[in-house]
């Protein structure tokens, strides 16, 4: 073998290793420590509900499916002696093209999750369209009504033992006016109190505003902020440097040291968010796979655009400052335009 295809091969066994981290969830102490306090917040037990708030592309999609995982250790022993134990549900809140959030296929969703469907009393099935993305159900009497379908989630988490019910892309549900966001709320609340579960609500800052409607409600939320690494907190900059370090090892050298020589750059241009930095990873390594080869060039390419930089970090500053002053109202815990 000559030493042209000694190199190709010894880079394609970086580029699989560097795959195969991309495929893996990596822990940082921004994820350890919302963890803990999440785990805290859990011992006010039901009728409670966790808001876990913070930038686009800060990684709460990692957070929530480490949490998901930590939180089933928890219940390995119960889950062992009994094989239809659901104690942790994860369900996204999905988005459709109607106007309001769609109360039904949420429930249909977690009865699908819990594989309770069947087990349920007949009624229709709900889905979406996949040329209009309108909701649709076959014609005829249905008895599937929004409260009937609440009632059999409310069974079905009792009888799976769902102790924590996790609802990711929360901004589905709350971006409503004020009225209807306290309606579901309150529905929420409901589900928490009669399923004996509590809930976990996942979203960007526009999510806060559940907790800006009213003193009552204000008392039985809990407000957790997963937040980026900050350039101008030394702490922040030293973790976000050791992250690119592990991300390296991980990769089995196939940077060549140019995440933690860019470190700087890489932390101002994601604004600190470890989702925004693997997202610009991802492309690096797409794009080292196409050029075979690993250069300053190929990676300032992957780079937030300025147009990029500056509208995310407008929504930062905005969703930090809505987090921090506790009085500002709901009308203005509103995403920009």
């Amino acid at each position: 073998m000559n030493k042209k295809d000694q190199a190709q091969q010894a880079l394609q066994a970086k580029l699989t290793a560097a795959y195969a981290t991309m495929e893996k969830r990596i822990t940082h102490p921004r994820i350890k420590d919302a963890i803990d306090e999440i785990k805290t917040q859990l011992s006010l037990g039901k009728g409670h509900i966790i808001l876990v708030t913070g930038p686009a592309g800060v990684g709460k999609t990692t957070l929530s499916q480490t949490l998901e995982v930590d939180l089933q250790k928890r219940y390995l022993s119960e889950m062992n002696n009994n094989p239809g134990l659901i104690p942790v549900l994860k369900v996204e809140a999905r988005a459709t093209s109607e106007k309001n959030f769609n109360w039904k296929l949420f429930y249909n969703t977690i009865l699908s999750q819990l594989e309770m469907s069947m087990d349920a009393p007949a009624g229709v099935a709900y889905g979406i369209d996949p040329h209009t993305n309108h909701m649709y159900r076959p014609l005829g009497h249905s008895k599937n009504t929004t409260d009937g379908l609440h009632a059999k989630v409310e069974y079905a988490l009792r009888a799976r033992g769902v102790k924590v019910l996790m609802i990711d892309e929360g901004g589905h549900l709350t971006n409503v006016s004020d009225s209807q966001m306290k309606r579901q709320t309150d529905a929420l609340k409901s589900l928490s109190n009669c399923a004996e579960c509590q809930i976990i609500l996942f979203g960007s800052y526009d999510i806060l505003g559940v907790s800006r409607l009213s003193g009552q409600l204000a008392r039985r939320i809990e407000e957790i902020h997963f937040s980026r690494y900050k350039v101008d907190v030394a702490d922040d900059v030293q973790s976000f440097y050791v992250f690119l370090e592990t991300l390296e090892s991980r990769c089995g050298g196939l940077f060549g040291g140019l995440l933690t020589e860019n470190a700087p750059t890489l932390q101002e241009n994601t604004l600190g968010c470890i989702g925004n930095l693997m997202t610009i990873v991802r492309k690096f390594v797409a794009q080292i796979q196409r050029t075979s080869t690993v250069t300053q060039g190929l990676l300032n390419r992957c780079l937030l655009t300025p147009g990029q930089h500056t509208r995310i970090l407008e929504e930062i500053q905005w969703g930090e400052q809505c987090f921090d002053n506790e009085t500002i109202s709901t009308k203005e815990v509103r995403r920009p335009e």
